[in-house]
């Protein structure tokens, strides 16, 4: 099953939403950015279920005002061994969850939906065509978490290596046989949006929404904005492949070969899920480290580089010198040894 673009969503509110935590950023900037338009947000409780805010904005000023500090990013394989505490809830199997942070306690907020007491079938009611929202609607419930789970958070707030996932992904990835003929992106240089720009019923650009980047630019975090791309592309092209199983000689691939490329799709998501949650909670640091590389113009380097040929010359040639008089003396012992003995 592919990555439920929800994240996006997530991502954003939790970039954005720091930003506000901690460097009062206005929401006059982001309330209105694009990436939540079609989305209804709201935030219960999940053992009462009362409505807590009717709109993210609404939320993140009550958080500030209970003294959240910080919301992150986790994926919610941490919770699978959790117990939910309310029937009339089915929790859903989003691949992130949000949580909060006090002085003295931890938060999840986790995708829900409410199941109607009357309707008792297994699937989800048929709305009639005419009768469904265009917006999706989505709802996050408020869940305690207990001191086994926090620990298990904490471990996302440690700073990554992102020269090593830069090494690891490549490796697992985009260097495999299974990335063959993948097209990197034109515009992976660019902020990352998410979404194509809206355009209204006449083809115009939309002005009633804020096109931005999941990530606040004013922070150089080239590398995630790079790979978010490179990992949509590669997600899209895979699925190409996968929906016209064909090698580039135009032939079917057979079921083992079909079946190996949904796995390696599969490995994609999972891959990506992880990446996000190290963007979100570090979104701040996520570039590379540059690579220097010595000038061969630079006199000093060259001179340098020579005298160490010419130590290391002289060093294996007194090496040489001295291994053979030592085989002379060993030589002379062992004669004398022979003699002495009588051998």
């Amino acid at each position: 099953m592919a990555l439920d673009q929800i994240w996006k969503q997530q991502l954003t509110l939790i970039t954005y939403g720091n930003e506000y935590l901690t460097q009062d950023l206005s929401f006059n900037r982001w309330v209105q950015h694009s990436i939540f338009n079609q989305h209804a947000l709201l935030f219960r409780d999940l053992l009462s279920q009362h409505l807590l805010a009717q709109h993210f904005q609404i939320w993140l000023e009550g958080l500030k005002k209970q003294g959240v500090y910080r919301i992150s990013l986790h994926s919610s394989s941490v919770l699978n061994d959790e117990q939910n505490p309310n029937a009339n809830v089915e929790l859903l199997p989003i691949a992130h969850f949000i949580v909060s942070h006090e002085k003295t306690k931890k938060t999840a907020w986790i995708f829900g939906k409410e199941l109607a007491e009357w309707y008792t079938a297994d699937n989800d009611y048929d709305i009639p065509t005419e009768q469904r929202s265009n917006i999706r609607h989505e709802t996050f419930w408020r869940f305690d978490l207990n001191p086994k789970i926090i620990k298990r958070i904490d471990q996302d707030l440690i700073q990554p290596n992102w020269d090593d996932i830069q090494l690891y992904t490549d490796n697992e990835l985009f260097d495999t046989r299974y990335a063959q003929g993948f097209q990197e992106p034109t515009h992976k240089d660019l902020p990352y949006y998410g979404m194509q720009q809206a355009l209204t019923k006449n083809g115009e650009l939309s002005k009633q929404s804020i096109y931005l980047s999941l990530l606040p630019t004013d922070y150089q975090a080239d590398y995630a904005h790079e790979t978010l791309y490179r990992l949509d592309a590669l997600s899209g092209f895979l699925q190409e492949k996968i929906k016209h199983p064909y090698n580039e000689n135009g032939e079917s691939l057979n079921p083992d070969e079909q079946l190996n490329l949904r796995h390696f799709a599969q490995k994609l998501d999972d891959l990506t899920e992880k990446f996000i949650v190290k963007v979100a909670n570090h979104y701040k640091t996520a570039r590379l480290t540059p690579k220097e590389i010595a000038s061969p113009f630079d006199h000093t380097t060259t001179e340098n580089k020579q005298t160490s040929r010419v130590k290391a010359n002289a060093s294996d040639h007194k090496v040489g010198k001295s291994s053979v008089l030592t085989l002379i003396i060993i030589t002379i012992i062992i004669c004398l040894a022979a003699y002495y003995f009588g051998l």
